[in-house]
C-alpha cells in the first residue's frame, strides 16, 4: 500500500478550508468571491476581423475586436486565423503579433470620453502601487507599446504557421513569458481587468466602472514572406462581470 502525503493546497482551497462546513439550507458557506475563486456564471464576446493580404507587412498595424467591460474577470483568450500559413517566408524572423487590450472607441457604450480609443499602459507591477494608470502617447508602434497583457503570437515559416491546427489559447502567454512582474494567472483571471491597470480615484482607490476594452491586436514585427490571400483573424472571449 503506498502512503500518500499532501505536499501543498492552492491558494482558493486553503481559504476554503478555514470556513465553516455548513452555510444556508445546507450549502457550504465561501469567503470567495463569485468569478474571483467562487463559481460564477461564464459570458462569451466573439468576433472577426479581416487582415488584408499586406496587413502583416508593416509593424505598428492593429485590428481591434471582442468588446467587453473594462472590470470584467477574463478567463480565456482566444484566437484562430482561416488561412494557414499568415507568413509564407523562410527566414526564423516571423510575423508577430502582440495582444493586448484598448478602450473602446465608442462615444456611446459608457466608456468615459478621456479613455475613449486610448491604449493603457499596463504597470511593471500590474494592480499595484500609488501612482495611478497611465495612456499610451501614441497608437500602437511596432516599438512602443501601452500594454500586451495577452501575451505575443510567432508564426512559423516554412513548416506552417500559426494557428495551423486551431484555436490559439492566448490567455496566459504573458505570465508564461514572465512579462510582467508578478502577474500570476490566478491575479490574471481573478482580477477586474482595468484594475490590473491601477487606474485610481481622488481617494487612491481603484475605479472599476470604466466602460468597455476591446481585444488589441498588434503587428509588432512584419512577415518574412506576403501570404498568399487575406485571411480573417477569430477571436473569443470568456469572462464574469460579477
Amino acid at each position: 500500500m503506498v502512503n500518500y502525503t499532501q505536499a501543498g493546497s492552492g491558494i482558493n482551497t486553503t481559504i476554503l478550508d478555514a470556513v465553516p462546513a455548513t452555510g444556508y439550507a445546507g450549502q457550504p458557506l465561501t469567503q470567495l468571491s463569485a468569478g474571483e475563486g467562487g463559481p460564477a456564471g461564464l459570458k462569451v464576446v466573439e468576433d472577426q476581423v479581416a487582415i488584408a493580404r499586406t496587413g502583416g507587412g508593416t509593424a505598428g498595424n492593429s485590428w481591434r475586436l471582442c468588446r467587453f467591460p473594462a472590470n470584467a474577470k477574463v478567463k480565456s483568450v482566444e484566437l484562430f486565423t482561416d488561412l494557414t500559413l499568415v507568413d509564407s517566408g523562410t527566414s526564423s524572423t516571423a510575423l508577430t503579433f502582440g495582444v493586448g487590450v484598448v478602450f473602446s472607441d465608442s462615444t456611446i457604450d459608457g466608456t468615459p470620453v478621456a479613455y475613449q480609443n486610448q491604449w493603457p499602459i499596463l504597470p511593471t507591477t500590474p494592480g499595484t502601487g500609488s501612482t495611478a494608470g497611465t495612456l499610451a502617447a501614441g497608437w500602437p508602434t511596432g516599438t512602443a507599446a501601452g500594454n500586451y497583457i495577452f501575451g505575443t503570437i510567432v508564426a512559423n515559416t516554412t513548416t506552417g504557421a500559426w494557428p495551423s491546427t486551431g484555436p490559439l489559447n492566448q490567455t496566459f502567454s504573458a505570465v508564461l513569458a514572465g512579462t510582467y512582474s508578478g502577474l500570476t494567472a490566478l491575479l490574471l483571471t481573478q482580477t477586474p481587468l482595468v484594475e490590473l491597470f491601477n487606474f485610481l480615484d481622488g481617494r487612491g482607490q481603484p475605479i472599476e466602472n470604466m466602460g468597455y476594452f476591446d481585444l488589441l491586436v498588434v503587428c509588432t514585427h512584419a512577415y518574412n514572406g506576403e501570404p498568399s490571400a487575406g485571411y480573417n483573424l477569430y477571436g473569443k472571449v470568456s469572462f464574469t462581470d460579477v
